[in-house]
């Protein structure tokens, strides 16, 4: 009988331009207005075998989807059946063990870790990440550095005597989404480190056959207060006897052997030349940094060293 009225009221207001059910003023923008204090709309339920079951979809249809423990709304686009919002029956992706590791200094990289976890084994899309200053390692007076979004971020002039923290807010791509931010502690103060680098030691020729010829760059400061970017450091030798540049290296290539006060790069070129005279230039960001001539003076003519007379050796024997 339930059924056979429900048709007849659906013949009955077949002729109107809208249709109400638990009301008798349908809103005139709709072609279906449910209205009810007591009940909702109640979507099919079913699984993903019989949801691809349904011929042809049409491209908006709605269902329910239970699948084990994940239960979603979906619609079909037109092309695949797309989540609208998953309940809280799948939770949220979390992140943990929060930390960075770097050199606390001006110009140094941090860069951010965690463990990103999902209990449905959701995997992780693209997290969001946030960079911190503080006052202090409570986080006093904390704010979000502006445009530092990245898993890595280069401490500068603004950061010096601030202390700095990573946050990452995990992010899965099916489930329920978007989890809760969680910041690392604070780390610091960040300190500017003034980076003197040198021709500490070098070794051009022997007696007999050459071997082990090295050239060795220290910079000062422990691992942590090295330059971010040793590639803008350079070894470059000379030729004295046309004064140019025959071979180079950069300290980014160079194995990097540190001590607690020190670090050190060790160039083992084919051949360095055995000199009367040839020379050795040390070349920074900003330029040439020092220049060694060895076995009489010359002046360089082109390279970092350019213009540069030096008569100086610190070497290791003959």
């Amino acid at each position: 009988m339930k059924l056979i009225y429900l048709i007849c009221i659906f013949l009955t207001l077949s002729g109107y331009a809208q249709v109400g059910i638990g009301t008798t003023n349908p809103d005139a923008s709709s072609i279906l207005d449910i209205s009810s204090t007591t009940g909702g709309l109640l979507l099919p339920r079913m699984n993903t075998v019989q949801r691809d079951a349904i011929n042809a979809p049409a491209v908006g249809l709605l269902i329910y989807l239970i699948e084990g423990n994940v239960q979603c709304l979906q619609v079909f686009n037109g092309t695949n059946w797309e989540n609208i919002y998953c309940p809280s029956t799948n939770t949220v992706p979390t992140a943990n063990n929060v930390t960075f590791s770097g050199g606390l200094n001006v110009g140094q990289v941090v860069t951010g870790t965690y463990t990103y976890q999902d209990a449905q084994l959701d995997l992780e899309a693209t997290s969001d990440f946030q960079w911190y200053r503080a006052d202090s390692n409570t986080g006093t007076n904390s704010i979000a550095i502006s445009g530092a979004n990245a898993l890595t971020y280069t401490l500068t002039s603004n950061d010096v005597g601030k202390y700095i923290a990573f946050g990452v807010t995990p992010k899965a791509q099916t489930g329920a989404l978007t989890g809760v931010e969680v910041t690392s502690p604070y780390q610091g103060a960040v300190t500017t480190v003034s980076v003197a680098a040198r021709i500490n030691e070098f070794h051009y020729d022997n007696i007999g056959t050459d071997v082990n010829e090295f050239v060795e760059i220290r910079i000062t400061g422990a691992m942590g207060s090295q330059p971010a970017n040793l590639s803008q450091y350079s070894i470059v030798l000379y030729n004295g006897s046309n004064q140019s540049t025959y071979d180079s290296a950069t300290l980014n290539t160079l194995v990097q052997t540190c001590d607690s006060t020190d670090c050190y790069y060790v160039w083992q070129p084919i051949s360095i030349q055995n000199g009367a005279p040839d020379g050795i230039a040390l070349i920074g960001p900003s330029g040439l940094i020092e220049f060694i001539s060895y076995e009489g003076v010359f002046t360089a003519l082109n390279g970092g060293a350019a213009g540069t007379s030096k008569d100086r050796c610190w070497c290791v024997g003959r």
